[in-house]
């Protein structure tokens, strides 16, 4: 590591809630079966979202360096047979520990994935959270042996991978936007079945999809009062997997729902999912977003690109505007291969 440099930038939380702020650090260094990553770049996630608030299950110790996955180059290892085979690789990663708003981070070389020859960095960065979100949530249909299910938020870019996964598998999905023009734009995108959650006959057709598609699974990225409607619309022995809190506000329930249609509601967290994952099951999943992402299911719109020192307020601007597309951190001056 001698080439490297001392110290790096990166964009730092002091506590829940507070204003990010650009600061030198010292280089991380990485330890045995780990990798250095230059970073490329860093999505946007509604995940990193909750963790600037304190909301997010991980709890890294403060003062933190948010941004949950991203892309790079593998320009130094601390020994161990995976971590000298990933060295120069082009990758992506999921941070560990600290966060990838940064110029480098230190990971596990098992958090790192190669990236197939022609493959952008800019797409490479958004390969974990939504890709394997997407897959998890329509293979929960698929185990549960149903063929239909409810997805809120789906005018977002996860929206779009969920949809898009549960066409290859076959899965009939009832799509929830949060604005009228959204429906539309889903119904010239292929997609059947489009609901406007703002509409006044709302949760009347809602009902009524789920009694024509025997539908008794949702994914909720919401909460709040649409855990409530869900419930209430979805047929007996019903699953609602909870996977975001995208209203800001407490999941509602009929307790005679729960007990008379014997709804049940849970949480899905991708971490706790992953950490489940045998080695040959995340293989299998590593080539399943490779596949994807060039062309498949886990195509992702970039919005825009915003330099690392021009990024503290880029949380707040992509929260107003996530239908938009992908705000990606760029610590560097990687080429990204994304057009904006």
């Amino acid at each position: 590591m001698s080439d490297l440099p001392k110290s790096m930038r990166a964009l730092v939380l002091t506590g829940p809630g507070k204003t990010l702020e650009v600061q030198e650090m010292p280089l991380p260094k990485p330890g045995p079966g780990q990798v250095l990553v230059q970073v490329a770049a860093s999505p946007i996630n509604p995940s990193d979202l909750a963790m600037l608030r304190g909301e997010y299950g991980l709890r890294w110790p403060y003062p933190l360096v948010p941004g949950l996955e991203g892309s790079g180059q593998v320009v130094a290892d601390g020994g161990g047979m995976l971590a000298r085979f990933m060295r120069g690789k082009r990758v992506s990663l999921a941070a560990e520990g600290q966060g990838l708003w940064a110029e480098y981070a230190a990971v596990s070389a098992k958090r790192v994935v190669p990236l197939l020859a022609g493959t952008p960095l800019g797409i490479a960065a958004c390969s974990f959270v939504n890709p394997l979100t997407a897959i998890a949530l329509v293979g929960e249909v698929r185990r549960a042996g149903q063929w239909a299910a409810v997805s809120t938020a789906s005018g977002g870019a996860l929206g779009g991978m969920i949809r898009r996964r549960a066409k290859e598998k076959g899965v009939k999905l009832i799509n929830i936007v949060r604005k009228a023009e959204q429906v539309e734009t889903l119904r010239a995108e292929g997609a059947r079945y489009v609901l406007d959650e703002t509409a006044a006959d709302f949760d009347a057709d809602l009902a009524a999809l789920c009694k024509e598609l025997r539908c008794r699974m949702a994914f909720d990225a919401v909460g709040g009062q649409m855990t409530y409607r869900l419930a209430e619309a979805l047929r007996s022995e019903s699953d609602i997997l909870v996977y975001g809190g995208l209203a800001g506000k407490a999941a509602a329930l009929n307790p005679g729902t729960l007990i008379f249609k014997q709804a049940r509601v849970r949480g899905f967290w991708l971490s706790k999912w992953l950490s489940r994952k045998t080695a040959p099951e995340m293989i299998w999943l590593t080539r399943q977003v490779a596949q994807g992402l060039q062309g498949g299911f886990a195509e992702t719109r970039i919005a825009q690109v915003v330099p690392l020192d021009e990024a503290s307020a880029a949380p707040a601007a992509y929260e107003q505007a996530m239908s938009a597309g992908k705000t990606l951190i760029a610590p560097g001056s990687f080429d990204l291969g994304v057009a904006t």
